[in-house]
């Protein structure tokens, strides 16, 4: 799931200098600012990750209102928290959130799989990170295209949204844990790859 969340990422990022091509580029009545580059960002993103709820600058009640920029998750529940991202949009910026995601989103009560720090400050000018956690070690990997691969959007199939759907289902059926067991993880891992896996992305 490592490659494939670093995949889904650096396509977004792509898919964005494609769909905003112009977003630097406005009046001087008008100043772009963090909240409307994750705007943008979720939009992309919930492309690939469709299987889940997307939300931007919600307020966590238990963490002194901090809002976090972008998260995936699934509501009323901890279980299928994915993804929470940072973004900034300022070339000089020295990683600043990085550590804002670790302390805040990746550990405790919510326990994010996935955290990425996003920076575009133009077109094709970006850095990505892609933060894991194993055990209580954090990782951090790089995103660009030397170690990442675009996947094209496309309409997911009916099928593919059921298929993963009825699994996120069984899931909430069978388990009393406020998080998932490595086998139901592995499950519902399983179900995402295989639509990813198909011919008919457009992988380069």
């Amino acid at each position: 799931m490592e490659d494939l969340m670093r995949n889904i990422i650096y396509s977004s990022i792509q898919n964005f200098f494609e769909n905003e091509n112009d977003f630097f580029e406005y009046t001087s009545q008008t100043g772009m600012t963090e909240w409307n580059l994750t705007h943008h960002l979720c939009n992309e993103l919930s492309k690939y990750i469709f299987w889940l709820n997307n939300e931007l600058d919600v307020a966590k009640l238990n963490h002194d209102n901090k809002r976090p920029d972008i998260i995936f998750h699934r509501r009323q529940t901890n279980r299928f928290n994915l993804l929470v991202v940072e973004a900034k949009k300022n070339r000089r910026d020295r990683h600043s959130d990085i550590n804002k995601i670790k302390e805040n989103w990746m550990v405790g009560r919510l326990k994010y799989r996935f955290g990425a720090y996003i920076n575009i400050w133009g077109i094709h000018e970006f850095e990505a990170i892609l933060i894991t956690r194993n055990s209580k070690e954090f990782e951090e990997v790089k995103i660009d295209g030397n170690n990442s691969k675009y996947i094209s959007p496309m309409i997911i199939e009916n099928q593919f949204r059921d298929n993963i759907k009825k699994v996120i289902n069984e899931i909430n059926n069978d388990s009393n844990h406020e998080f998932l067991e490595s086998s139901l993880k592995k499950k519902l891992d399983n179900e995402i790859l295989k639509v990813f896996s198909l011919e008919e992305w457009n992988i380069r």
